[in-house]
Protein backbone atom coordinates (compact mmCIF):
# COMPACT_ATOMS: atom_id res chain seq x y z
CA UNK A 1 0.00 0.00 0.00
CA UNK A 2 1.56 3.28 -1.10
CA UNK A 3 1.86 5.93 1.57
CA UNK A 4 1.43 9.64 1.01
CA UNK A 5 3.20 12.85 1.91
CA UNK A 6 1.79 16.30 2.50
CA UNK A 7 2.47 19.44 0.53
CA UNK A 8 0.87 22.41 2.21
CA UNK A 9 -2.78 21.34 2.69
CA UNK A 10 -2.86 18.96 -0.25
CA UNK A 11 -2.23 15.25 0.19
CA UNK A 12 -0.30 13.78 -2.74
CA UNK A 13 -0.33 9.96 -3.03
CA UNK A 14 3.11 8.43 -3.34
CA UNK A 15 3.93 6.29 -6.35
CA UNK A 16 3.72 2.58 -5.73
CA UNK A 17 7.05 0.99 -4.87
CA UNK A 18 7.96 -2.03 -6.95
CA UNK A 19 9.36 -5.16 -5.32
CA UNK A 20 10.29 -8.20 -7.41
CA UNK A 21 13.14 -10.65 -7.93
CA UNK A 22 15.37 -7.91 -9.32
CA UNK A 23 15.53 -6.33 -5.86
CA UNK A 24 17.70 -9.27 -4.79
CA UNK A 25 20.11 -8.48 -7.62
CA UNK A 26 20.15 -4.80 -6.66
CA UNK A 27 20.79 -5.70 -3.01
CA UNK A 28 23.69 -7.98 -3.98
CA UNK A 29 25.09 -5.26 -6.24
CA UNK A 30 25.12 -2.65 -3.48
CA UNK A 31 26.64 -5.14 -1.04
CA UNK A 32 29.31 -6.50 -3.38
CA UNK A 33 30.40 -3.34 -5.26
CA UNK A 34 32.95 -2.33 -2.55
CA UNK A 35 34.40 -5.87 -2.41
CA UNK A 36 37.10 -5.71 -5.09
CA UNK A 37 39.61 -8.13 -3.57
CA UNK A 38 40.55 -10.73 -4.52
CA UNK A 39 40.81 -9.37 -8.06
CA UNK A 40 40.00 -11.71 -10.92
CA UNK A 41 41.04 -11.70 -14.61
CA UNK A 42 41.00 -8.29 -16.34
CA UNK A 43 40.55 -6.57 -12.94
CA UNK A 44 37.18 -8.22 -12.43
CA UNK A 45 35.56 -8.45 -9.00
CA UNK A 46 33.05 -10.72 -7.31
CA UNK A 47 30.16 -8.40 -8.25
CA UNK A 48 30.94 -9.07 -11.92
CA UNK A 49 30.01 -12.73 -11.48
CA UNK A 50 26.51 -11.68 -10.44
CA UNK A 51 26.33 -9.03 -13.17
CA UNK A 52 27.40 -11.38 -15.95
CA UNK A 53 24.50 -13.65 -15.00
CA UNK A 54 22.03 -10.76 -14.75
CA UNK A 55 22.97 -8.99 -18.01
CA UNK A 56 21.72 -11.67 -20.45
CA UNK A 57 18.60 -12.23 -18.33
CA UNK A 58 17.87 -8.50 -18.40
CA UNK A 59 18.53 -8.30 -22.16
CA UNK A 60 16.14 -11.20 -22.74
CA UNK A 61 13.42 -9.57 -20.63
CA UNK A 62 13.79 -6.33 -22.60
CA UNK A 63 13.52 -8.20 -25.91
CA UNK A 64 10.55 -10.35 -24.86
CA UNK A 65 8.53 -7.60 -23.20
CA UNK A 66 9.63 -4.95 -25.70
CA UNK A 67 10.08 -2.53 -22.86
CA UNK A 68 11.48 0.92 -23.49
CA UNK A 69 15.19 1.11 -22.69
CA UNK A 70 16.64 4.30 -21.20
CA UNK A 71 20.26 4.95 -22.21
CA UNK A 72 21.71 7.96 -20.33
CA UNK A 73 24.73 9.96 -21.48
CA UNK A 74 24.45 8.64 -25.04
CA UNK A 75 26.18 11.61 -26.69
CA UNK A 76 29.07 11.87 -24.16
CA UNK A 77 29.66 8.10 -24.35
CA UNK A 78 29.66 8.27 -28.16
CA UNK A 79 32.30 11.02 -28.05
CA UNK A 80 34.41 9.04 -25.59
CA UNK A 81 34.13 5.92 -27.76
CA UNK A 82 35.12 7.73 -30.95
CA UNK A 83 38.08 9.38 -29.22
CA UNK A 84 39.17 6.02 -27.82
CA UNK A 85 38.99 4.29 -31.20
CA UNK A 86 41.03 7.04 -32.87
CA UNK A 87 43.62 6.93 -30.08
CA UNK A 88 44.25 3.22 -30.61
CA UNK A 89 46.18 4.16 -33.76
CA UNK A 90 49.00 5.44 -31.54
CA UNK A 91 48.74 2.70 -28.91
CA UNK A 92 52.07 1.29 -27.77
CA UNK A 93 50.19 -1.76 -26.51
CA UNK A 94 47.10 -2.44 -28.69
CA UNK A 95 46.10 -5.32 -26.42
CA UNK A 96 45.86 -2.95 -23.44
CA UNK A 97 43.77 -0.56 -25.56
CA UNK A 98 41.34 -3.29 -26.62
CA UNK A 99 41.06 -4.57 -23.05
CA UNK A 100 40.32 -1.05 -21.76
CA UNK A 101 37.59 -0.52 -24.39
CA UNK A 102 36.06 -3.92 -23.60
CA UNK A 103 35.98 -2.97 -19.91
CA UNK A 104 34.33 0.34 -20.86
CA UNK A 105 31.68 -1.51 -22.88
CA UNK A 106 30.91 -3.92 -20.07
CA UNK A 107 30.80 -1.18 -17.43
CA UNK A 108 28.44 0.95 -19.51
CA UNK A 109 26.13 -2.02 -20.23
CA UNK A 110 26.05 -2.76 -16.49
CA UNK A 111 25.32 0.90 -15.79
CA UNK A 112 22.43 0.99 -18.30
CA UNK A 113 20.92 -2.15 -16.75
CA UNK A 114 21.09 -0.60 -13.28
CA UNK A 115 19.46 2.64 -14.46
CA UNK A 116 16.53 0.82 -16.04
CA UNK A 117 16.02 -1.45 -13.05
CA UNK A 118 16.15 1.41 -10.55
CA UNK A 119 13.82 3.74 -12.41
CA UNK A 120 11.18 1.04 -12.54
CA UNK A 121 9.54 2.17 -9.29
CA UNK A 122 12.34 1.23 -6.87
CA UNK A 123 12.50 2.79 -3.43
CA UNK A 124 15.14 5.51 -3.25
CA UNK A 125 15.36 5.38 0.54
CA UNK A 126 15.80 1.61 0.69
CA UNK A 127 18.56 1.79 -1.92
CA UNK A 128 20.52 4.34 0.12
CA UNK A 129 19.88 2.74 3.52
CA UNK A 130 21.35 -0.53 2.23
CA UNK A 131 24.32 1.47 0.91
CA UNK A 132 24.74 3.09 4.35
CA UNK A 133 24.90 -0.21 6.26
CA UNK A 134 27.29 -1.76 3.74
CA UNK A 135 29.55 1.31 3.95
CA UNK A 136 29.48 1.12 7.75
CA UNK A 137 30.65 -2.50 7.61
CA UNK A 138 33.41 -1.64 5.11
CA UNK A 139 34.65 1.27 7.28
CA UNK A 140 34.52 -0.79 10.47
CA UNK A 141 36.52 -3.61 8.92
CA UNK A 142 39.15 -1.17 7.64
CA UNK A 143 39.49 0.49 11.06
CA UNK A 144 39.76 -2.90 12.79
CA UNK A 145 42.57 -4.07 10.50
CA UNK A 146 44.52 -0.82 11.00
CA UNK A 147 44.17 -0.93 14.79
CA UNK A 148 45.37 -4.54 14.88
CA UNK A 149 48.38 -3.87 12.64
CA UNK A 150 50.66 -1.50 14.54
CA UNK A 151 48.35 1.21 15.87
CA UNK A 152 47.75 0.97 19.60
CA UNK A 153 45.42 3.97 19.95
CA UNK A 154 42.60 5.30 17.80
CA UNK A 155 44.45 8.64 17.49
CA UNK A 156 47.39 6.86 15.85
CA UNK A 157 45.41 6.26 12.67
CA UNK A 158 45.90 9.90 11.59
CA UNK A 159 49.69 9.75 11.86
CA UNK A 160 51.54 9.97 8.51
CA UNK A 161 53.32 6.66 9.00
CA UNK A 162 51.99 3.24 9.77
CA UNK A 163 49.31 1.01 8.35
CA UNK A 164 46.68 2.55 6.11
CA UNK A 165 43.12 1.28 5.97
CA UNK A 166 42.37 -0.68 2.80
CA UNK A 167 39.42 -2.81 3.92
CA UNK A 168 37.99 -4.71 0.93
CA UNK A 169 39.75 -2.51 -1.64
CA UNK A 170 43.24 -2.89 -3.08
CA UNK A 171 44.20 0.74 -2.49
CA UNK A 172 43.59 3.12 0.46
CA UNK A 173 42.73 5.98 -1.90
CA UNK A 174 40.04 3.84 -3.49
CA UNK A 175 38.64 3.11 -0.03
CA UNK A 176 38.63 6.83 0.79
CA UNK A 177 36.75 7.61 -2.43
CA UNK A 178 34.06 5.06 -1.55
CA UNK A 179 33.73 6.28 2.03
CA UNK A 180 33.52 9.96 1.03
CA UNK A 181 30.79 9.14 -1.48
CA UNK A 182 29.02 7.03 1.15
CA UNK A 183 29.21 9.82 3.71
CA UNK A 184 27.21 12.10 1.44
CA UNK A 185 24.76 9.29 0.72
CA UNK A 186 24.13 9.08 4.47
CA UNK A 187 24.03 12.87 4.83
CA UNK A 188 21.26 12.94 2.22
CA UNK A 189 19.06 10.70 4.38
CA UNK A 190 18.25 13.59 6.72
CA UNK A 191 14.52 13.53 5.96
CA UNK A 192 14.22 9.76 5.94
CA UNK A 193 16.00 8.16 8.93
CA UNK A 194 16.66 9.14 12.54
CA UNK A 195 19.47 11.43 13.66
CA UNK A 196 21.15 8.86 15.92
CA UNK A 197 21.65 6.31 13.15
CA UNK A 198 22.58 8.95 10.59
CA UNK A 199 25.17 10.81 12.63
CA UNK A 200 26.57 7.61 14.10
CA UNK A 201 27.16 6.36 10.58
CA UNK A 202 28.75 9.66 9.52
CA UNK A 203 31.14 9.55 12.50
CA UNK A 204 32.17 5.98 11.63
CA UNK A 205 32.75 6.89 7.99
CA UNK A 206 34.86 9.90 9.01
CA UNK A 207 37.11 7.69 11.14
CA UNK A 208 37.41 5.30 8.21
CA UNK A 209 38.46 8.13 5.88
CA UNK A 210 41.09 9.26 8.39
CA UNK A 211 42.32 5.67 8.74
CA UNK A 212 42.94 5.52 4.97
CA UNK A 213 45.43 8.43 5.34
CA UNK A 214 44.34 9.61 1.90
CA UNK A 215 45.09 13.28 1.25
CA UNK A 216 42.94 13.21 -1.88
CA UNK A 217 40.07 11.76 0.10
CA UNK A 218 40.32 14.45 2.78
CA UNK A 219 40.53 17.20 0.17
CA UNK A 220 37.48 15.90 -1.70
CA UNK A 221 35.60 15.63 1.60
CA UNK A 222 36.38 19.27 2.44
CA UNK A 223 35.31 20.48 -1.00
CA UNK A 224 32.17 18.36 -0.79
CA UNK A 225 31.17 19.73 2.62
CA UNK A 226 31.64 23.32 1.42
CA UNK A 227 29.49 22.50 -1.60
CA UNK A 228 26.87 20.92 0.64
CA UNK A 229 26.50 24.16 2.61
CA UNK A 230 25.96 26.15 -0.59
CA UNK A 231 23.61 23.58 -2.10
CA UNK A 232 21.59 23.36 1.12
CA UNK A 233 21.26 27.14 1.14
CA UNK A 234 19.97 26.93 -2.43
CA UNK A 235 17.39 24.23 -1.62
CA UNK A 236 16.25 26.25 1.41
CA UNK A 237 15.98 29.30 -0.88
CA UNK A 238 18.13 31.45 1.35
CA UNK A 239 18.41 34.91 -0.16
CA UNK A 240 21.72 36.04 -1.71
CA UNK A 241 22.09 38.63 1.05
CA UNK A 242 21.75 35.99 3.76
CA UNK A 243 24.14 33.65 1.98
CA UNK A 244 26.69 36.44 1.58
CA UNK A 245 26.36 37.29 5.29
CA UNK A 246 27.06 33.69 6.31
CA UNK A 247 29.97 33.52 3.86
CA UNK A 248 31.53 36.72 5.20
CA UNK A 249 31.13 35.49 8.76
CA UNK A 250 32.90 32.23 7.92
CA UNK A 251 35.67 34.02 6.04
CA UNK A 252 36.15 36.43 8.96
CA UNK A 253 36.55 33.53 11.39
CA UNK A 254 39.12 31.83 9.15
CA UNK A 255 41.11 35.01 8.54
CA UNK A 256 40.94 35.86 12.23
CA UNK A 257 42.34 32.45 13.12
CA UNK A 258 45.17 32.83 10.60
CA UNK A 259 46.03 36.27 11.99
CA UNK A 260 46.14 34.92 15.54
CA UNK A 261 48.40 32.02 14.52
CA UNK A 262 50.65 33.70 11.95
CA UNK A 263 50.52 37.30 13.10
CA UNK A 264 50.66 36.82 16.86
CA UNK A 265 52.37 33.42 16.86
CA UNK A 266 49.75 31.88 19.16
CA UNK A 267 49.95 28.08 18.81
CA UNK A 268 52.11 28.24 15.68
CA UNK A 269 54.64 25.65 16.87
CA UNK A 270 51.91 23.35 18.18
CA UNK A 271 50.04 23.64 14.87
CA UNK A 272 53.23 22.77 12.99
CA UNK A 273 53.73 19.68 15.11
CA UNK A 274 50.13 18.57 14.55
CA UNK A 275 50.45 19.11 10.80
CA UNK A 276 53.76 17.25 10.45
CA UNK A 277 52.53 14.46 12.71
CA UNK A 278 49.29 13.85 10.83
CA UNK A 279 48.36 12.67 7.35
CA UNK A 280 48.81 16.26 6.14
CA UNK A 281 52.54 15.72 6.48
CA UNK A 282 52.35 13.34 3.53
CA UNK A 283 50.81 15.92 1.20
CA UNK A 284 54.09 17.23 -0.17
CA UNK A 285 55.44 13.78 -1.01
CA UNK A 286 52.14 12.66 -2.60
CA UNK A 287 51.83 15.74 -4.82
CA UNK A 288 55.48 15.42 -5.88
CA UNK A 289 54.84 11.87 -7.09
CA UNK A 290 51.69 12.89 -8.96
CA UNK A 291 53.48 15.74 -10.78
CA UNK A 292 56.25 13.36 -11.86
CA UNK A 293 53.69 11.01 -13.41
CA UNK A 294 51.81 13.82 -15.16
CA UNK A 295 54.96 15.45 -16.56
CA UNK A 296 56.21 12.23 -18.14
CA UNK A 297 52.81 11.47 -19.68
CA UNK A 298 52.36 15.02 -21.00
CA UNK A 299 55.75 14.87 -22.72
CA UNK A 300 54.59 11.76 -24.53
CA UNK A 301 51.21 13.32 -25.34
CA UNK A 302 52.85 16.25 -27.16
CA UNK A 303 54.01 13.74 -29.76
CA UNK A 304 50.55 12.12 -30.09
CA UNK A 305 47.84 14.77 -29.52
CA UNK A 306 45.05 12.35 -30.50
CA UNK A 307 45.93 10.15 -27.54
CA UNK A 308 48.37 7.37 -26.74
CA UNK A 309 45.62 4.72 -26.53
CA UNK A 310 43.16 3.68 -23.78
CA UNK A 311 44.89 1.96 -20.89
CA UNK A 312 48.34 2.75 -22.32
CA UNK A 313 49.59 5.08 -19.59
CA UNK A 314 51.35 2.16 -17.94
CA UNK A 315 52.91 1.11 -21.26
CA UNK A 316 54.97 4.31 -21.58
CA UNK A 317 58.71 3.61 -21.29
CA UNK A 318 60.58 6.12 -19.12
CA UNK A 319 64.20 7.15 -19.07
CA UNK A 320 66.26 6.23 -15.97
CA UNK A 321 65.99 9.86 -14.82
CA UNK A 322 62.19 9.82 -15.13
CA UNK A 323 61.48 6.50 -13.46
CA UNK A 324 58.85 6.58 -10.74
CA UNK A 325 59.51 3.18 -9.17
CA UNK A 326 62.91 1.86 -8.02
CA UNK A 327 62.95 -1.27 -10.18
CA UNK A 328 60.80 -0.32 -13.17
CA UNK A 329 61.13 2.02 -16.16
CA UNK A 330 57.40 1.79 -16.98
CA UNK A 331 55.11 4.70 -16.16
CA UNK A 332 52.22 4.50 -13.71
CA UNK A 333 48.59 5.16 -14.60
CA UNK A 334 47.61 8.82 -14.83
CA UNK A 335 45.97 9.12 -11.36
CA UNK A 336 43.79 11.85 -12.86
CA UNK A 337 40.55 11.30 -14.79
CA UNK A 338 40.87 14.48 -16.82
CA UNK A 339 44.52 14.07 -17.79
CA UNK A 340 43.98 10.34 -18.23
CA UNK A 341 41.21 10.91 -20.77
CA UNK A 342 43.15 13.64 -22.57
CA UNK A 343 46.43 11.73 -22.75
CA UNK A 344 45.02 8.27 -23.46
CA UNK A 345 41.89 9.06 -25.51
CA UNK A 346 42.39 12.60 -26.85
CA UNK A 347 40.53 15.93 -26.56
CA UNK A 348 37.21 14.60 -27.95
CA UNK A 349 37.00 12.00 -25.17
CA UNK A 350 37.87 14.62 -22.54
CA UNK A 351 35.04 16.83 -23.81
CA UNK A 352 32.71 13.82 -23.60
CA UNK A 353 33.79 13.22 -20.00
CA UNK A 354 33.04 16.83 -19.05
CA UNK A 355 29.63 16.68 -20.74
CA UNK A 356 28.87 13.47 -18.84
CA UNK A 357 29.61 15.12 -15.50
CA UNK A 358 27.59 18.23 -16.41
CA UNK A 359 24.69 15.99 -17.48
CA UNK A 360 24.67 14.27 -14.09
CA UNK A 361 24.40 17.63 -12.26
CA UNK A 362 21.64 18.70 -14.63
CA UNK A 363 19.55 15.61 -13.85
CA UNK A 364 19.59 16.27 -10.09
CA UNK A 365 18.75 19.96 -10.51
CA UNK A 366 15.85 19.23 -12.88
CA UNK A 367 14.49 16.59 -10.49
CA UNK A 368 14.48 19.12 -7.66
CA UNK A 369 12.86 21.84 -9.74
CA UNK A 370 10.06 19.48 -10.81
CA UNK A 371 9.36 18.65 -7.19
CA UNK A 372 9.15 22.32 -6.32
CA UNK A 373 6.81 22.99 -9.25
CA UNK A 374 4.57 20.16 -8.04
CA UNK A 375 4.38 21.76 -4.60
CA UNK A 376 6.39 19.06 -2.83
CA UNK A 377 8.55 20.41 -0.02
CA UNK A 378 10.75 17.38 0.69
CA UNK A 379 13.93 16.22 -1.03
CA UNK A 380 16.10 19.29 -0.42
CA UNK A 381 18.46 17.46 1.94
CA UNK A 382 18.90 14.65 -0.58
CA UNK A 383 19.53 17.06 -3.46
CA UNK A 384 22.14 19.08 -1.54
CA UNK A 385 24.01 15.93 -0.46
CA UNK A 386 23.88 14.43 -3.97
CA UNK A 387 25.30 17.58 -5.55
CA UNK A 388 28.02 17.67 -2.88
CA UNK A 389 28.86 14.01 -3.54
CA UNK A 390 29.28 14.64 -7.26
CA UNK A 391 31.44 17.71 -6.63
CA UNK A 392 33.59 15.72 -4.19
CA UNK A 393 33.98 12.96 -6.77
CA UNK A 394 34.84 15.47 -9.50
CA UNK A 395 37.48 17.02 -7.26
CA UNK A 396 38.93 13.61 -6.36
CA UNK A 397 39.23 12.95 -10.11
CA UNK A 398 42.16 15.38 -10.13
CA UNK A 399 44.29 12.93 -8.12
CA UNK A 400 42.59 9.60 -8.89
CA UNK A 401 40.88 7.90 -11.82
CA UNK A 402 37.54 7.54 -10.06
CA UNK A 403 35.60 6.52 -13.19
CA UNK A 404 37.37 3.17 -12.99
CA UNK A 405 35.43 2.44 -9.79
CA UNK A 406 32.14 0.58 -9.91
CA UNK A 407 30.72 2.42 -6.89
CA UNK A 408 30.95 5.69 -8.83
CA UNK A 409 28.87 4.23 -11.66
CA UNK A 410 26.39 2.75 -9.17
CA UNK A 411 25.90 6.24 -7.73
CA UNK A 412 25.48 7.72 -11.22
CA UNK A 413 22.90 5.03 -11.98
CA UNK A 414 20.86 6.26 -9.02
CA UNK A 415 21.15 9.85 -10.26
CA UNK A 416 19.99 8.88 -13.75
CA UNK A 417 17.06 6.86 -12.37
CA UNK A 418 15.62 9.53 -10.06
CA UNK A 419 12.58 10.22 -12.24
CA UNK A 420 11.36 6.66 -11.84
CA UNK A 421 12.28 6.00 -8.20
CA UNK A 422 10.02 6.46 -5.20
CA UNK A 423 11.04 9.15 -2.70
CA UNK A 424 9.13 9.22 0.59
CA UNK A 425 10.31 11.38 3.45
CA UNK A 426 9.34 10.55 7.02
CA UNK A 427 8.99 14.20 7.88
CA UNK A 428 8.35 17.49 6.10
CA UNK A 429 10.47 20.59 6.56
CA UNK A 430 8.97 23.05 9.03
CA UNK A 431 6.61 25.72 7.78
CA UNK A 432 8.50 28.47 9.56
CA UNK A 433 11.00 30.15 7.23
CA UNK A 434 14.66 29.90 8.05
CA UNK A 435 16.71 33.06 8.69
CA UNK A 436 17.10 35.09 5.52
CA UNK A 437 14.66 32.68 3.81
CA UNK A 438 13.17 34.29 0.75
CA UNK A 439 9.73 32.89 -0.07
CA UNK A 440 6.98 34.06 -2.35
CA UNK A 441 4.90 35.22 0.62
CA UNK A 442 7.75 37.25 2.12
CA UNK A 443 8.41 38.94 -1.21
CA UNK A 444 4.71 39.77 -1.56
CA UNK A 445 4.62 41.22 1.93
CA UNK A 446 7.66 43.36 1.17
CA UNK A 447 6.01 44.74 -1.98
CA UNK A 448 2.79 45.48 -0.08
Amino acid sequence: MATAWTSGREVIPAPRERRDAWWLFLFLTIALVPVVVPTGPAQSAIVDVVSLIALPVFAASVAVRRRKLTIPFLIPIFMISVGSLVATINAVSPNDAYLAMFQDLYLFAWFVMLVNLLRDGRDLTTFRVIWMWVANAIALYGIYVVLTNGHERLFDIIRPRGARAISTFYDPNMLADYLVLSLFVVLGLGEEIGRLVRWGSIALLLVGILASKSNGGLMSLGVGLATWLLARAWTLRISPAGLAAFGLLGASLVLGGLWVVKGMGVGESELGQVTSGSVLGRAGHSSEGRFAIWNSLLRRYVQTPLGIGPGNSQAVLLTPEERERPHSLMSKEAHNDYLGYLIERGPLALLGLLLLKIGAFRRVILWWRRRRQQGQRTGGVFVAATIAAMVASSEHSFTLETLHFRHEWLFLAMVCALDGMVFRARRVEGDAPAPFLETASSRAAAVA
